[in-house]
């Protein structure tokens, strides 16, 4: 386990360096902490100029936040154990998930709903748009995991579901889950799998990529509670699981799946 503490800080992603960093981003504080993912310190933080929503690590020893409220993404500089601001770019609409794919990010928008596909400098490849009304494919599209095989997965918290699709954004399959309650984090661990937290119920699942099954890895066994974010590090093994829209200021490890 990993912890440490800051008065009101409410953690929102995070994202793995390397074996031993990982960044955290905090909304209330409008930071992102570097930390020492063996015994926890803070070994560097930025501050940033609105507050963090969600984060990726992408190539160079960079990462990038997006600002929903700001309505761009923020790119960031990892040179060692120092984090600083980078340049941003615009996105003209509320930004809110986003994940790295080949030399594109996948970004995910609210207000409304949609999902683009664009370049490292903004511009935009491809795109989905949510249905017509009554048949939306997103509410909440919050979190966004990118397979080896370079499917898209978006989970939504509000319509339960997570969304596969393809490399041009069209839809392969929408999942579903009685296990799956308020679906949050969700991140890729090898060709065929993918980690999924669900707030309400209380768990960490498994999701087969190729028969859309899904199986409880850890759940209240473990004190599993609300779990949020979710990272993973390829080459430990380890997951970790971060709270969000929470209080609590720990960020739970666990080596699993071999």
């Amino acid at each position: 386990m990993v912890s440490w503490s800051e008065s009101g800080s409410f953690f929102y992603d995070i994202a793995v360096v390397s074996t031993t960093r990982v960044l955290v981003a905090d909304n209330e504080n409008k930071t992102l902490r570097l930390v020492d993912s063996q015994n926890g310190g803070v070994v560097a933080k930025v501050s940033l100029t609105a507050k963090p929503f969600r984060l990726c690590a992408i190539r160079d020893r960079r990462a990038v936040v997006t600002f929903p409220t700001e309505k761009r993404i923020q790119f960031i500089r990892i040179a060692g154990d120092t984090l600083s601001l980078d340049r941003y770019v615009d996105l003209n609409g509320s930004v809110v998930g986003i994940a790295a794919c080949d030399n594109h990010l996948v970004v995910s928008y609210e207000h409304p709903c949609r999902v683009k596909k664009i370049t490292m400098e903004g511009k935009v490849t491809h795109e989905l748009t949510n249905q017509t009304p009554g048949k939306e494919l997103f509410k909440f599209p919050r979190f966004i995991a990118i397979s080896e095989s370079k499917h898209i997965f978006i989970s939504d918290s509000g319509t339960n579901t997570i969304t596969q699709l393809d490399e041009t954004l069209q839809v392969v399959q929408t999942i579903t889950s009685p296990l799956m309650k308020s679906v949050t984090g969700i991140v890729s661990v090898n060709t065929t799998q993918l980690l999924v937290s669900g707030w309400n119920s209380h768990n960490i699942l498994v999701l087969d990529t190729t028969t859309g099954s899904l199986t409880t890895l850890l759940g209240q066994a473990e004190k599993i509670h609300n779990p949020g974010a979710v990272a993973w590090c390829p080459d430990s093994k380890t997951l970790y699981i971060c709270p969000t829209h929470t209080l609590v200021k720990t960020i739970t490890k666990f080596k699993c799946l071999s």
